[in-house]
């Protein structure tokens, strides 16, 4: 697999680039997020030519400074033609982005009126792909620029409409809300995903870049999954299924301390997701998200939970948190591991449910009982229930005390129950990441307190409590948190700084750290 560094400040053109190359087995990375430096230059310049010149030679500067200059990397302008306006230059052109914040569309529509109401409109999508050194003679050039258009017609009345939460790239704050292509009755931004991508002004540029690739073979499409036939005995992977505070992740985190099962939470997978599109801020929307992820894109989830595992193969696992039977299916299908899926819906009563809840106090739980049914239906609406009717004689109980529990579960599956063995392809992939490691063995020291923690006290942390470690700078630590996101950490915003704490699926990383120690490792 190869990896195209995307050079773009936008989080959300960096997901649209990995939606766009999401069949080939390429791994698209943002350059801050690669490097930690400062994405190039992008001068106003309205010449389309001198434009991408100046900004890919300052992008080149950039990445010969920040890396060996070997591999590939990619930077896209985007540009809009107004036909009317365009009649000495195009307008806004390249300087799409800064005329956004200037416009408004009562204005632009009088103008357009006063124009004769030509409405019509091209938007422009022109990517550069940096070749390594090696290719250059062969194409007797630096880069290669691929080129796609759409056009259409600006809208005659402005909608209102939210940014879609799953693609955010269909969004109410560019361009896309006025943007009606050709062959649609509503703007860019309000299609629904398959149509859009019929629309997508972008999408022919990559398929060209990605074509090209794949001709001289450094890309090849992803492959179709070929579905296990064969297992380990009867090991599972065990897929715990229920609503709130019935003992998912009690029973999750019993296995992992007495077989060495690797816990993963769906809703740490979820978080990562909204993550990813729609970055870090004080006021977050998960619940809302995930509902309408569900429903669009159902496999969301079990596509990164199904990528984690295949890096660590041997493992077994056991995932929580799931919420739509879809995924589950999906899951299912595309999983080919060493143990057969075995699906348990874990129950209990709703008052003591709501009981739990409360004396437990997290911060996500519900202050009253009326929230607290009202998460039950959403999660009901979201397929939960469904579950339940799927499954009816792999459904346990949990209404008394956690020994009956647990003992319930054991006599049902006590065939069923491997540890972890010491399989190369595993430590390797524990071992993957030294900083991570020593990050994760650090706040596991305070996940009790479940306390929250800025990135200057995580290292803090490091120095503080993890043995045989050279000092770690906050830079460092910064370095790793803004190179991407992981599903190991939640993130909170407070007094306007990010702060961090281990997820479910982080803690019991830790816990194969440790246990991979305890057998010699």
């Amino acid at each position: 697999m190869i990896e195209l560094v995307f050079f773009t400040s936008s989080r959300i053109k960096l997901e649209h680039a990995k939606y766009l190359c999401r069949n080939y087995a390429v791994r698209l990375t943002g350059f801050r997020e690669k490097t930690f430096g400062a994405n190039y230059d992008e001068p106003r310049i309205y010449d389309r030519n001198q434009l991408i010149e100046s900004s890919y030679q300052d992008a080149l500067i950039r990445w010969n400074k920040a890396t060996s200059g070997k591999g590939f990397f990619i930077l896209e302008d985007t540009s809009v033609i107004i036909d009317v306006l365009s009649t000495e230059r195009e307008i806004p052109g390249l300087d799409i982005k800064y005329w956004m914040q200037d416009k408004d569309f009562e204005s632009l529509d009088v103008e357009l009126k006063a124009l004769g109401n030509n409405r019509r409109v091209t938007v422009r999508s022109d990517l550069i792909l940096h070749l390594p050194e090696e290719w250059r003679d062969k194409e007797g050039k630096s880069y290669l620029q691929f080129t796609s258009s759409i056009s259409g017609n600006i809208v005659d009345k402005e909608e209102r409409f939210e940014t879609n939460a799953l693609y955010p790239w269909l969004d109410n704050k560019t361009f896309n809300k006025w943007f009606v292509p050709d062959g649609c009755q509503l703007p860019l931004g309000m299609l629904s995903i398959s149509e859009a991508d019929r629309h997508d002004f972008r999408a022919h540029a990559f398929k060209e870049m990605l074509g090209y690739l794949e001709r001289h073979q450094k890309i090849h499409t992803n492959p179709e999954t070929s579905i296990q036939t064969s297992f380990d005995f009867d090991a599972k992977l065990f897929v715990i299924c229920g609503p709130t505070c019935a003992g998912k992740t009690t029973l999750a985190e019993y296995l992992a301390d007495k077989y060495g099962y690797w816990h993963i939470e769906a809703s740490d997978f979820m978080r990562l997701n909204y993550y990813q599109r729609h970055g870090v801020s004080e006021n977050l929307d998960i619940g809302g998200f995930a509902a309408q992820a569900l429903k669009e894109k159902p496999e969301i989830v079990a596509e990164q939970i199904l990528k984690s595992i295949k890096e660590m193969e041997r493992v077994p696992a056991i995932i929580t948190g799931f919420r739509s039977p879809v995924e589950l299916e999906w899951f299912k299908n595309n999983y080919s591991g060493n143990f057969s899926v075995e699906v348990v819906f874990v129950d209990a009563e709703s008052e003591i449910r709501y009981l739990r809840s409360v004396a437990r106090q997290r911060e996500s739980d519900s202050e009253s009982k009326e929230e607290f049914l009202r998460r039950d239906s959403q999660q009901a609406a979201m397929g939960l229930v469904a579950f339940k009717h799927a499954y009816p004689n792999n459904i346990i109980t949990n209404n008394t005390t956690l020994d009956s529990y647990f003992d319930n579960f054991e006599k049902r599956y006590q065939n069923s129950f491997v540890k972890i063995d010491k399989d190369p392809k595993t430590l390797k992939a524990l071992n993957s990441g030294e900083l991570e490691k020593q990050i994760l063995l650090a706040l596991a020291e305070y996940r009790e307190n479940k306390a929250f923690f800025t990135t200057t006290e995580i290292a803090g942390l490091i120095n503080q409590n993890v043995t045989n470690t050279k000092l770690k700078s906050k830079n460092n630590v910064s370095r790793y948190f803004n190179q991407t996101f992981h599903p190991y950490y939640e993130i909170k915003v407070i007094d306007r700084k990010r702060k961090y704490r281990l997820s479910n699926t982080g803690f019991s990383r830790v816990k194969l750290f440790k246990l991979l120690s305890s057998l010699g490792n």
